[in-house]
């Protein structure tokens, strides 16, 4: 029996030796070498960011007038259609005069009698026939009196409508013969001596920051291949109701064709300059997550990993608003095989 346990004790010394000797080179084994990565970088570019804005828009002569009675009556003549030259004063059209005149004729009866009322009550409260109040109750007449007069003289006196500049009949709203009341649009006119601008509508974050006198450029879209200049003119201080954008006017220089139309589509083209930390190649920017992103700097021969904010992307360049502000340079080729920390060497 002690034979036989002096057996096997044999065999588990030679196999406990043989593991502990493996332990043995396992632990003395060199470890392996780092992977350097061979990336290429690019710089930052600091320069100043412009962004064009885009928008549609159309065609309007710069001024336009809505034509309008003071008075209410019936429609006499019109004497213009619509898409009419017209000449600065021309007869557009007119009312029926007759009552205008009569209401006319008969405010200045009143206001002559007023004013001999008032001659006789101021006579009287003189000496002392008549109190003091009444001379202020004739006094209130003929004011009142005055004031009916001068309305119903300039009522009379725009009883016919007249261009009020060189230009053209956009639309024609009433006939002859109608009735129409004080106010009610009768003709909508446009005028060309102050020149053309497109308008167009922009959303809240595009209109920010825009300055009347800014350039602009415009294309036709009959002739998209003639571009406008021209300036920013006019900026809506709040939106329209309807579409929600801010309405901006761009007036057309001097080179704009001379057979421009009222309604023609355009395309408005404004360079907008804007805050930025700087732009980098867009195969610089790892981990995208919307606006959230990282690019890698070097800093000892290793990478460093450097969380960034997108502002937007230009063509092949992501402008950033956030997190190069002290970074010269941004690893570009080989990017993706980065992490923290990550030897690199720069290849030629």
């Amino acid at each position: 029996m002690k034979t036989s346990l002096a057996a096997l004790s044999a065999p588990l010394a030679i196999a406990s030796a043989l593991l502990a000797a493996g332990c043995a080179r396992t632990e003395a084994a060199p470890a392996q070498p780092e992977v350097v990565v061979p990336v290429r970088t690019a710089p930052v570019d600091r320069s100043p960011v412009v962004r064009t804005v885009r928008a549609a828009g159309s065609v309007a002569a710069r001024d336009a007038w809505t034509l309008s009675f003071p008075a209410g009556g019936v429609l006499a003549e019109v004497h213009v259609r619509e898409g009419q030259a017209i000449r600065k004063g021309e007869l557009l059209a007119s009312l029926d005069q007759t009552p205008l005149a009569a209401q006319a004729r008969q405010a200045r009866e009143a206001l002559a009698k007023a004013e001999r009322d008032l001659a006789r009550v101021r006579a009287l409260a003189e000496a002392e026939a008549a109190p003091a109040t009444a001379a202020q109750d004739a006094r209130t007449a003929f004011e009142v009196a005055a004031a009916v007069s001068r309305a119903a003289e300039f009522a009379l006196s725009r009883a016919r409508l007249l261009a009020p500049d060189d230009g053209w009949v956009d639309r024609r709203l009433a006939e002859p013969g109608e009735i129409v009341g004080a106010g009610q649009s009768i003709l909508g006119v446009s005028g060309r001596g102050s020149g053309f601008v497109v308008r167009a509508g922009l959303a809240d974050r595009d209109v920010l920051g825009l300055a009347v006198g800014s350039p602009a450029t415009v294309r036709l879209e009959a002739r998209p291949d003639q571009p406008i200049a021209g300036t920013i003119s006019e900026v809506a201080r709040s939106p329209s109701p309807a579409s929600g954008t801010y309405e901006i006017r761009i007036r057309l220089g001097a080179g704009a064709p001379a057979d421009l139309l009222a309604g023609l589509a355009a395309r408005v083209e404004i360079p907008r300059p804007v805050p930025a930390s700087g732009s980098v190649p867009l195969a610089a920017v790892q981990d995208g997550d919307g606006a959230a992103g990282a690019v890698y700097a070097l800093e000892g021969g290793r990478a460093r990993r450097v969380p960034v904010r997108i502002a937007f992307l230009q063509g092949d360049r992501a402008v950033l608003s956030a997190g190069v502000e002290k970074v010269d340079s941004v690893v570009v080729e080989g990017a993706s095989r980065l992490a923290e920390g990550t030897p690199v060497r720069v290849a030629p």
